[in-house]
């Protein structure tokens, strides 16, 4: 019994490096709208870690990103995706879903004599859980370093799907395989 633990012990570590375990720290900025009231045109800049674990051309994963600037009591997302990511030499692009907790949109109160209750009203379609479309064109992969840049990301709340646009641009990242 003792020779399989020893056997467990050698062979973990060289199977989490073959795993591919990836961390990576990256800026984002991004965008909330439902194009009426609640009409965000400013993006909000923040930043992103994120971890992923390769599974074959899929990379499984999850993070947490926090943009300060803007209006919100919790500037804080949590979001989990699995990309597809074919390897093509040092070239990795991505795509796949992602699904998130957001404390990032806020109701602008409404200006013109429009009713009080408008605010309350668009609030309620705002749920924090979203669903979106991750796409990382421009991803690269040297020896254990990943880079990456102007990665794009289109989705909508999970409470009233459409009544909300989730735009979000991936500036950089920079991550390292474990």
């Amino acid at each position: 019994m003792r020779s399989w633990f020893l056997l467990a012990a050698a062979l973990l570590p060289s199977a989490a490096a073959a795993a591919g375990h990836d961390v990576s720290l990256g800026a984002t900025a991004v965008i909330l709208t439902n194009g009426g009231i609640y009409n965000v045109t400013s993006p909000r800049l923040g930043l992103e870690a994120a971890y992923s674990n390769e599974l074959g051309s899929w990379r499984l994963g999850g993070g947490i990103r926090w943009a300060p600037a803007g209006q919100g009591s919790f500037p804080v997302e949590v979001f989990a995706r699995a990309l597809l990511s074919p390897s093509l030499g040092t070239w990795r692009p991505a795509v796949g879903p992602e699904l998130g907790l957001s404390g990032l949109p806020v109701v602008i109160n409404p200006r013109g004599g429009l009713p009080d209750d408008l605010s309350r009203r668009h609030a309620e379609k705002l749920g924090p859980a979203y669903v979106a479309l991750h796409a990382a064109p421009l991803r690269f992969v040297f020896q254990r370093f990943t880079a990456s840049a102007l990665e794009l990301q289109w989705g909508t709340s999970l409470n009233q799907p459409g009544s909300t646009l989730r735009l979000q641009l991936g500036l950089v990242h920079l991550g390292m395989t474990l």
